[in-house]
């Protein structure tokens, strides 16, 4: 199922939100086959916490980037062999699933080498009668031998092979303790074996042992198996026993993380001529294997803007994303798309005015969660239908969600700007980048904070955010930045600013500054009574 992200501004507001939910779960009802995600650029400032813990709704996802990482894409699914497994296990695994290169794992699952078809037919090619090289499961002789077990006294075997083509005396100078004999039905041989300390008996042919041999080894604590094969046979197949840990790379290898960008997989692609490469998950556990044609022509992130159209106010790797649709209320600013797009762009008060227009437009009444986000977000950004960005169209579309909802709006905006406009707490970068907004006009580079407040703030703090954007300033190359502190009380707005553009802002706002601030009375939108003063007064220059 194809994934679209719904994703506000940085810094989101509860517009910024509120509209990422409620969108998001508006095209779910219309488009089924698509995965709609709500994200959040940011962490989510106090006002809009109130309003998702009022509805009891969760925070969308925080979405870091946009760029296209290896989980986005098509890739092989993982062919995972227990590190202990015999190499005859691995084998017959590749030649089922026409692979020719399995991933290692611990009995945790997690990643610790690979293996190839070439290290296992080199592994063929080189194996001796030494086992004492090897710890091998004897499980995996069992396994291997397609044996039955009819004494075992150990779970592990290391040792030398010895095979009894041979007069018993000639057995009994090769014979060391703690070997394994490949014997058939040779009784002589067997109790000679028991008696010299072999630790493994292994009886070809399908052929029992005496009760004599039985009880015997039952004393010393040999281990007996019986297989199937023939002496010849059984000797080319027991190497096969040998764990697959033993003959793996695990030294220098190149692998992927899920999380890694397709542009960063290719570059190290381009470095190393392997067929496929391994892809981890964050537990280190394979999640899948990569080859070159995977990457060819992989898919971009699918994601529908709210409440922005400028790529500075939106989620970074945004030129690499297919963007499939913008719904705001803002200015226009400089996003390009490589085709056309559903863009709707109104200038009402708030993007949940517009995205309610879309339910009323399909016929889908919200139900009272919904409602409820899309008429907080109305009464969040038009303050309670005070600010000068307010239309009608705001006003009635509260009033009818408010209803839906079942909410009294002077009771709610009351609690919910309470609940935003306490700085109690606050770190200095917390308060600016409550709702802050980067601004690209002409060659200036601004940036706008608002914060609403119900009450004066001190001196001190001012003071302290003034040298916060003094520093902000120098580390980012701003031309200008600003702090409106807007009392949603009085209807005004007290600026604080850094910058070497005093004449600027006289000419933007005419008033005479002093010192580092001003107050504007009646100013309390950002879009509508800031920016395109400043826009203005920087064309006229």
């Amino acid at each position: 199922m194809n994934t679209v992200y719904v994703i506000g501004h940085k810094n989101p507001d509860t517009d910024s939100i509120c509209s990422a939910i409620v969108y998001a779960e508006f095209k779910r009802m219309l488009r089924k086959e698509y995965n709609f995600i709500s994200g959040r650029l940011g962490p989510i400032n106090r006002e809009t916490q109130f309003v998702l813990d009022y509805f009891k709704v969760p925070e969308p996802e925080l979405i870091e980037n946009v760029y296209t990482q290896v989980t986005d894409i098509t890739f092989d699914r993982p062919i995972n062999i227990l590190k202990d497994s015999p190499l005859s296990e691995t084998w017959e695994t590749m030649m089922k699933h026409n692979a020719r290169t399995v991933n290692i794992v611990d009995e945790n699952g997690k990643f610790i080498g690979l293996a190839t078809l070439g290290d296992i037919a080199k592994a063929y090619l080189e194996s001796s009668g030494d086992f004492s090289k090897f710890k091998v499961p004897m499980q995996n002789i069992l396994k291997t031998l397609d044996g039955k077990a009819i004494l075992m006294n150990d779970d592990f075997f290391s040792g030398n092979i010895v095979v009894a083509a041979m007069q018993a005396g000639d057995v009994k100078k090769r014979l060391r303790k703690g070997d394994l004999l490949i014997t058939g039905n040779r009784e002589d041989v067997q109790l000679l074996a028991v008696e010299y300390g072999a630790r493994v008996l292994v009886i070809t042919g399908n052929h029992d042992v005496s009760e004599l041999v039985f009880e015997r080894a039952g004393q010393k604590g040999v281990n007996i198996i019986k297989v199937p094969h023939d002496t010849f046979d059984t000797v080319k197949l027991i190497n096969q026993s040998i764990p697959v840990h033993y003959i793996m790379k695990n030294d220098g290898l190149i692998v992927f993380s899920t999380n890694d960008l397709i542009d960063d997989v290719k570059e190290v692609m381009l470095k190393h001529k392997y067929r496929n490469f391994p892809i981890l998950d964050q537990s280190q556990k394979p999640a899948g294997m990569l080859a070159r044609r995977h990457i060819l022509d992989h898919a971009r992130k699918n994601v529908i803007l709210v409440d922005h159209n400028e790529r500075s106010q939106s989620v970074k790797g945004l030129e690499e994303a297919m963007i499939l649709e913008i719904i705001d209320h803002h200015r226009i600013g400089c996003i390009e798309t490589d085709q056309p797009i559903v863009f709707i762009n109104r200038p009402v008060g708030c993007t949940a005015t517009i995205i309610f227009g879309l339910y009323e437009q399909k016929g889908i009444t919200p139900d009272k969660t919904m409602a409820g986000l899309m008429c907080a977000a109305i009464l969040s950004d038009t303050l309670v239908f005070k600010s000068p960005t307010c239309t009608q169209e705001d006003i009635n579309a509260a009033k009818r969600l408010a209803k839906i909802a079942g909410i009294d709006i002077e009771q709610f905006s009351s609690a919910m700007f309470q609940a935003g406009t306490s700085l109690e707490g606050k770190s200095e970068e917390e308060i600016f980048y409550t709702d802050f907004k980067d601004f690209n006009i002409g060659k200036y580079k601004i940036g706008v904070s608002q914060v609403n407040i119900s009450q004066k703030i001190s001196e001190s703090l001012k003071s302290r955010m003034i040298k916060f954007m003094e520093k902000l300033k120098a580390e980012r190359n701003y031309d200008l930045l600003f702090l409106m502190l807007t009392d949603i009380i009085t209807q005004g707005s007290e600026f604080l600013y850094v910058g070497e553009h005093k004449e600027l802002l006289s000419r933007a706002f005419d008033v005479e500054i002093k010192g580092e601030s001003f107050y504007l009375p009646m100013v309390v939108s950002r879009k509508k009574q800031v920016i395109p003063r400043i826009i203005s007064a920087i064309n006229s220059y």
